[in-house]
């Protein structure tokens, strides 16, 4: 019975190779514009089960949220503007600045997926997450002119950072929410 048994599971997994094989070929070949890598993601199933585990449902804005905190958007966008201002600064940032910035990072990442669904236009959506994240830039200014810099030149010149950032979210929420292939 047991020599059964695993035959049966070695078709099965032997079928299921196949398909998979075949899949991945077919990739390969369509020359599409998706990475590979994305398109056999290891984390996504894992993220799609433990999202649907906590009852939320594909298609909705809270489902997109809990498959984009997995996937560390906003950490990443934090991270990377970070990464800039220090370069451009010659220097880390400040305790104060760094809880600012990440309060500006977190505030248009959050803005960005809630006007994601009902965006009719990702540019004008984009700068209204911008403009709904004002006080969290007057934060980054004052820090900004603490260090003896102007802030409305930094401002300025940070902008189509931030701007690019929350179209990325944009993007990514309403991929979620739409599915593969949509």
């Amino acid at each position: 019975m047991a020599i059964l048994e695993s035959d049966k599971s070695m078709r099965v997994f032997g079928t299921l190779i196949s398909i998979l094989s075949a899949g991945l070929v077919a990739g390969c070949a369509s020359g599409g514009d998706e990475p590979l890598v994305d398109a056999i993601s290891p984390t996504a199933y894992q993220e799609d089960a433990h999202c649907k585990s906590l009852l939320l449902k594909p298609g909705e804005l809270v489902y997109a949220q809990c498959r984009l905190a997995m996937s560390q958007t906003y950490l990443k966008n934090y991270n990377s503007r970070r990464s800039a201002i220090e370069r451009e600064m010659g220097t880390t940032i400040s305790a104060e600045f760094e809880q600012a910035l990440r309060a500006d990072a977190f505030c248009n990442y959050d803005e960005s997926m809630k006007v994601a669904p009902n965006a009719f236009d990702k540019n004008v959506a984009a700068n209204l997450a911008y403009a709904n994240c004002t006080s969290t830039r007057e934060a980054i200014e004052q820090e900004i002119a603490a260090l003896g810099r102007d802030p409305s030149t930094f401002t300025l010149a940070e902008q189509p950072v931030v701007l690019r950032h929350n179209l990325q979210t944009i993007d990514d929420t309403m991929a979620v929410i739409n599915g593969p292939g949509a």
